[in-house]
């Protein structure tokens, strides 16, 4: 699915700077491009036309500091008239990944990408399933791309740190038992007139626990998902 993005549209301790600017070109970073597809997961694909990037390029120089701070936070301190809305913070976020990108364009780290976009949209959509949906969870899938390219980020500055594998099995296991609990815990108190309903969603929601559980790999995977759960997810 291609869409263009005009008003549409998902811790670690590194942070050294909190928008320490640095000197740059603006032109450097304007495009000569029709569009800049700003985005790409799975069958979504982000693109903007060259007039609105270039505008952004113009308005937000939070997106070239040489030190970034989390999504949250540069939305909060940076955000305008463009962004206030819903969508357009989520576009926003879309923004963040893309410039964010460019700081380590020349190192591959897809693999760690799609790894994380996984499990931050399966611990969304637990989240949607157990609440019923709702435009909350929307809004959260589009700023995943924000939440997933600073975890690369950091990964970026600390993937030497992950040389030295250690068993997270037990941490794992927990981590589990809790989304697993949690599952349990509201799908008991809520009223089903059909018990086969309710027990096909706790499958469904088990299912997804468990793929999460599987992308859950080393150390750095752990700490992320465990982030991303408690900040965005653990409000049930």
């Amino acid at each position: 699915m291609k869409s263009y993005l005009l008003v549409v549209f998902v811790i670690f301790f590194y942070s050294i700077s909190f928008g320490q600017s640095i000197t740059f070109n603006l032109e450097k970073y304007y495009t000569t491009k029709d569009s800049v597809q700003l985005s790409s997961f799975e069958e979504d694909i982000a693109y903007v036309l060259k007039d609105d990037f270039n505008n952004v390029v113009r308005n937000h120089p939070e997106f070239f500091v040489e030190f970034p701070t989390d999504p949250d936070n540069t939305y909060v301190k940076n955000s305008d008239e463009q962004f206030t809305s819903e969508v357009g913070q989520d576009n926003y976020y879309i923004y963040y990944a893309y410039f964010l990108r460019q700081l380590y364009k020349d190192e591959n780290f897809e693999e760690q990408r799609n790894r994380l976009m996984y499990i931050y949209c399966r611990l969304n959509k637990m989240s949607s399933l157990l609440e019923g949906g709702g435009s909350g969870f929307t809004h959260l899938y589009a700023r995943i791309y924000g939440y997933t390219e600073y975890s690369i980020y950091l990964y970026y500055l600390t993937k030497n740190d992950f040389s030295v594998k250690y068993d997270i099995t037990k941490q794992k296991d927990l981590f589990k038992q809790t989304l697993q609990q949690v599952v349990t815990d509201k799908l008991d108190n809520e009223y089903f007139d059909d018990e086969k309903r309710k027990s096909d969603l706790k499958e469904e929601l088990f299912e997804l626990i468990d793929k999460v559980y599987s992308d859950i790999t080393d150390s750095f995977y752990l700490a992320q998902a465990q982030q991303f759960y408690y900040s965005n997810c653990a409000t049930w």
